[in-house]
């Protein structure tokens, strides 16, 4: 593992998590990949790589989690789609406006374990696992709305692709 990156790295589909953690007074982020090699640390916060990877696919971390909100009506911790195309679906696992905030790869996460009233291990479809200081009940809630919210995102882009007449730049053509 890289330690101590003093860049932004955007993450990608492979991430698995990203993990927020606070040394010396310093909101530090270490983000694991699919592959444990690939796994690394930077000197930023949780927020910052974030909004960094965000602002590459053309919207703030800010407007991903107000539009979020504004489609599902989760106002405490809304998950958010990063890129539906791809899978990049996160959750939080606590507020998003903390720096620290750890954030969690819907699309990898296989199952979820309770280890104590407040710790859980999530397990992931690459088998990895990350275990964590929060309720399961909170994990498996935060689970299940962004299922939820990947319903309601892809029933939105469904209806608006049937009432479009004329989609241009697209390789989305309704068949007539």
């Amino acid at each position: 593992m890289e330690i101590l990156m003093e860049k932004i790295r955007e993450i990608s589909p492979k991430t698995l998590a990203i993990v927020g953690y606070e040394a010396d007074g310093s909101f530090l982020t270490r983000v694991i990949e699919y592959e444990e090699a690939d796994d690394y640390e930077t000197t930023f916060s949780t927020q910052q790589v974030m909004d960094v990877t965000c602002k590459a696919f053309g919207i703030s971390l800010k407007g991903l989690i107000e539009g979020s909100r504004m489609l599902s009506g989760i106002t405490h911790k809304p998950p958010i789609a990063i890129d539906r195309i791809s899978g990049m679906y996160f959750f939080p696992v606590e507020s998003p406006l903390r720096k620290a905030c750890t954030w969690i790869a819907h699309s990898h996460v296989m199952e979820i374990e309770k280890i104590d009233q407040q710790l859980t291990r999530l397990v992931f479809k690459n088998g990895r696992d990350l275990v964590l200081e929060v309720s399961y009940a909170t994990m498996i809630n935060q689970l299940y709305r962004t299922a939820q919210y990947r319903y309601l995102l892809s029933n939105k882009m469904e209806h608006i692709l049937e009432a479009s007449q004329h989609i241009a730049e697209s390789k989305w053509h309704r068949n007539r």
